[in-house]
């Protein structure tokens, strides 16, 4: 009985050593990635690549031309062949609905960060002030400015001066014509008396720089203030002109604080049409990148797709920040309702290769379709409003084809039923 005992126990802990060296060795074993994630009705895993096949065809310079409502800073000067104008609305609330005044003085008050694109050792910002002609909206873009007769042809004030780079600067100013905000006061008078006055072109002005201006420099909309009432602290307007005046038979001057209303930028770009994927922020110059999947064969499952680009640092421009490592591209899929797809690419550890990881849904869009299409690449959300760098990638007709875009493609093909 003994022996058959212990017999038993040998079998018994003979299997399970042996069933536990099966699940450790089988544990060792990897599937190879191209064929890891297959689904079960598909046979002959491939790769293809755009560097053995050409599906990257050529790339496109687009603009948004974005309105100059920006939730954020904007920016003013020159630089680099880009040019920053500021459009700037006030709001008459703070101008006297009657009486006769005169204006002894009007000075415009800026924020200035400390973003700045250009020249950062002079940083010699120059820009004159010039009052608007033509009515206009929020909804301008950079193509109202170029209307023939929108500014007024004589500057109602001038800036020129260097602005330090620290954390922390001092605002700056420049005066303002008296004549300019006279007619300010005028327009609100008449406006109370007529309402079907038109004023859309009225309490506005343009900051537009000079050639001699080297940099473009950011400045804050908003501004922290203590409230002397309440000592509480409180958002206010960070772009003012404060108007010295004085009523007719007033024995003092009045201080009066005429405040923005809406405040915008736009930025020219220099970037031409090329082979290169060109990508500026602030500006909204982006570029698309044609696509073509009509060499693949029909009816085949996608388990994998990565796109790379490769920075061409000699052609790229950026401000006193460090260089923005991530990217956006969007697709629109016209097969599911326009359904925009959106994919993020990083570069890892400060390298010059953008890897947009995971685009199967691009491809799949693509194959549902016509086979070809174009993927828009922009900067990261959000970024176009708090830069102007401008990120430049070699295109697919590169001369050095490591340089190419890559486009790699994991497929497999279904069994024939």
């Amino acid at each position: 009985m003994n022996i058959y005992r212990s017999s038993i126990q040998l079998f018994i802990h003979t299997f399970i050593g042996s069933f536990m060296l099966l699940i450790i060795s089988g544990c060792n074993e990897q599937s190879p990635i191209a064929g890891s994630d297959l689904h079960n009705d598909t046979i002959n895993a491939s790769i293809i690549s755009s560097d053995s096949v050409p599906m990257l065809i050529a790339t496109s310079l687009l603009n948004s031309k974005p309105s100059a409502s920006y939730p954020v800073d904007v920016f003013l000067g020159a630089a680099k062949g880009y040019t920053s104008t500021v459009l700037l609305r006030f709001t008459p609330d703070n101008i006297p609905d009657s009486g006769t005044y005169q204006i002894i003085s009007a000075q415009l008050s800026l924020q200035p960060k400390r973003y700045a694109f250009g020249d950062t050792v002079s940083n010699r910002l120059a820009f004159d002030v010039f009052s608007i002609a033509k009515p206009w909206t929020p909804r301008a873009t950079i193509d109202t400015l170029r209307q023939s007769g929108f500014l007024e042809s004589n500057a109602q004030g001038t800036f020129d001066a260097s602005i330090a780079l620290r954390d922390t600067l001092p605002e700056i100013s420049c005066d303002i014509s008296p004549t300019l905000i006279k007619t300010w006061f005028d327009t609100k008078q008449k406006k109370i008396k007529d309402s079907s006055l038109n004023t859309e072109s009225a309490y506005a002005i343009a900051l537009v720089p000079k050639p001699s201006s080297n940099v473009i420099r950011t400045f804050s909309r908003t501004k922290l203030t203590l409230d002397p009432a309440t000592n509480a602290t409180l958002l206010d307007e960070a772009m003012i002109i404060r108007v010295i005046c004085k009523k007719d038979g007033a024995s003092k001057n009045d201080t009066i604080l005429v405040k923005t209303a809406y405040h915008g930028s736009f930025t020219s770009d220099p970037s031409i049409q090329s082979d290169k994927i060109i990508v500026n922020c602030g500006t909204g110059v982006y570029s698309g990148l044609d696509i073509s999947l009509k060499q693949l064969p029909a009816g085949i499952a996608i388990h994998g797709a990565v796109l790379k680009l490769t920075l061409d640092s000699a052609s790229s421009v950026r401000g006193n920040q460090s260089r923005d490592s991530i990217l956006t591209a969007q697709f629109t899929d016209s097969t599911s309702g326009n359904l925009i797809r959106e994919f993020s690419g990083w570069a890892k550890n400060g390298s010059d290769v953008y890897e947009f990881s995971v685009v199967n849904a691009l491809i799949e869009s693509l194959l549902r379709n016509s086979r070809v299409g174009t993927l828009k690449i922009f900067p990261f959300i959000d970024r176009d409003r708090t830069r102007l760098d401008r990120l430049v990638f070699h295109g697919p007709n590169d001369p050095d084809p490591k340089k190419r875009p890559l486009l790699r493609i994991i497929y497999s093909t279904r069994p024939k039923p």
